[in-house]
């Protein structure tokens, strides 16, 4: 996904090429996410002392790499945990964050929350094909574990709409 055009994605998604697909855009959107997190972390904290800001943005930025990885890799388990990781740094960034990046701060909310319901509905379409009862567990597991996830995202959503209409 490094050396390719946003448009060439799509195209590829658009069409039968193999590996693009909803696993693709899962990882796409965890990747658009960490993004927007390591946008707003560059921009500093409003109210908190820089260093979670660098910490947050350094963090951002490896995660960010990782989810282009996992783009060709289409692997929607690692999406899941990821999505994870890139939420705890927008939770942590939302409190401290200029006003000017609260929405910048939402929109990798809602973009998480789009990488991890999609990263769900492919771990759920790959079940029946799934034999091993341990390992049929493990995947259903972490698909519950979206529900978490997606009640975080939008709880970020809520606290940064509450933050900018105050």
């Amino acid at each position: 996904m490094r050396n390719r055009t946003v448009e060439g994605f799509l195209e590829d998604l658009a069409t039968r090429a193999p590996a693009a697909g909803g696993g693709a855009a899962a990882a796409l959107h965890a990747a658009h996410g960490a993004a927007l997190v390591a946008l707003a972390a560059r921009l500093g904290a409003g109210e908190g002392p820089d260093e979670v800001a660098a910490t947050v943005r350094r963090r951002a930025d490896e995660l960010r790499g990782s989810a282009l990885e996992l783009v060709d890799a289409a692997d929607p388990v690692r999406v899941v945990t990821l999505v994870g990781q890139v939420l705890a740094l927008a939770e942590t960034l939302r409190p401290v964050a200029r006003r000017a990046v609260l929405g910048d701060v939402a929109a990798a909310a809602e973009v998480l929350r789009a990488a991890a319901g999609t990263a769900r509905v492919r771990i759920e379409a790959a079940l029946p094909g799934v034999t091993d009862a341990a390992e049929r567990a493990d995947l259903l597991e972490v698909a519950d574990h979206v529900d978490d996830l997606v009640l975080r995202a939008a709880k970020v959503t809520a606290a940064v709409r509450e933050q900018l209409v105050r």
